[in-house]
């Protein structure tokens, strides 16, 4: 499903609702959590079912859709980025012409050993081949590229994303918690490059 920039629901519908409600960030698809009290009082309340929150209904058309349960009953509901779209390993060749010769986005090395790396380690948030943009990859060592899939395959079994403060970060994720929630963003390994960008944004140096 493409990023759309507002939105996309209309006018008042439940799922326009939340999304006024829950400030969808249209640049990444996540929103914030909005609970139980907050959707009774937005005529949001839901069955067991979920309804206008399903998986398969307005909202997953677009979104990855989260929701926490208690004794049963949907207890919360959150948008954690874009649709996942059907993988295809291929990569465009202006692409990989574009990255051959850049450097490893970890160790700023290049060479004959950088690859062309899918930034989403599960591969299931990137676009269909006629889609696919030179923002859906990076280009990576050898080495690292080998460190981060071992990352995203432990992910992968355990449901916890890679915690960035075992690098020496103050924070696990710059969006998202450690839990997979249906998207890669805000994960170290999807992007370091703009990890290190937004957690060091308020950095100031002191000598």
């Amino acid at each position: 499903m493409a990023i759309v920039k507002k939105n996309p629901f209309r006018e008042g519908t439940k799922a326009y609702v939340f999304c006024e409600a829950a400030e969808v960030d249209y640049t990444t698809g996540f929103s914030k959590i909005i609970d139980i009290v907050h959707l009774t009082a937005l005529g949001l309340k839901t069955d067991n079912g979920g309804s206008w929150c399903r998986s398969d209904g307005p909202l997953g058309d677009y979104f990855n859709v989260h929701r926490t349960l208690r004794r049963g009953k949907i207890d919360s509901v959150q948008l954690v980025g874009y649709k996942q779209n059907d993988f295809t390993n291929h990569i465009d060749a202006e692409i990989i012409s574009q990255y051959k010769d850049e450097k490893c986005r970890v160790l700023f090395v290049g060479g004959r050993n950088i690859e062309i790396d899918h930034k989403d380690g599960r591969k299931k948030d990137f676009k269909l081949h006629d889609n696919q943009t030179v923002d859906d990859f990076q280009p990576m060592h050898k080495t690292v590229n080998i460190a981060k899939r071992d990352h995203c395959a432990l992910c992968a079994k355990t449901g916890m994303r890679f915690d960035a403060r075992q690098l020496g970060y103050d924070v696990p994720q710059f969006i998202g918690t450690l839990h997979y929630t249906g998207s890669c963003m805000g994960c170290y390994w999807h992007d370091p490059k703009q990890f290190n960008r937004i957690v060091s944004a308020e950095f100031q140096k002191e000598r």
